[in-house]
């Protein structure tokens, strides 16, 4: 199965207020996100991480590779705006392949973490992340936002994402 997911802000306790985020501190949100997305991912599956995973910073590595490193599925990461580590950290923290930007040829879809990126290629499937629930879920008939804050805090299936993108054309 494939899946995507966007701005878990792990650590970042601004982000509860910012985005009205039902949790009454940082480690119940942390562990909600983490326990939804080990519900839902199995190793085999591939995950496709656009953006913002966390608030902690290249010298917190062990914590990238305690937490990333640990989870199912086979991860790639596309870069957000909080992303500040190497790629190789990144990389060296579970994620297979880290990008600024992604098309997956088989699927169609292009992956970004900021939407107005997404203008470029008007006619094409976009998924991304960035705004959280400001749009919800479908930005533009052909652009899916898969923040955790319009999933419930559960990556979106390759399936879900698709029928916004086909029942909206």
């Amino acid at each position: 199965m494939i899946w995507f997911t966007s701005d878990w802000h792990l650590d970042h306790a601004n982000i509860i207020e910012y985005c009205d985020r039902p949790f009454k501190s940082v480690a119940r949100m942390n562990n909600k996100i983490l326990y939804n997305y080990k519900e839902a991912v199995a190793e085999d599956d591939i995950v496709y991480f656009v953006g913002d995973l966390c608030m902690r910073g290249a010298d917190n590595l062990n914590f990238y590779i305690n937490t990333f490193g640990k989870l199912p599925g086979q991860k790639h990461l596309i870069l957000g705006n909080h992303d500040r580590m190497s790629p190789f950290k990144y990389e060296d923290a579970g994620f297979m392949t880290v990008h600024t930007a992604l098309h997956l040829e088989l699927l169609d879809l292009y992956l970004v973490h900021d939407p107005a990126k997404s203008i470029v290629r008007r006619n094409k499937d976009w998924v991304c992340g960035h705004v959280h629930n400001l749009f919800g879920k479908l930005i533009r008939p052909n652009v899916v936002n898969v923040s955790v804050d319009v999933w419930d805090f559960k990556p979106a299936s390759f399936d879900e994402v698709n029928e916004l993108l086909t029942t909206n054309r």
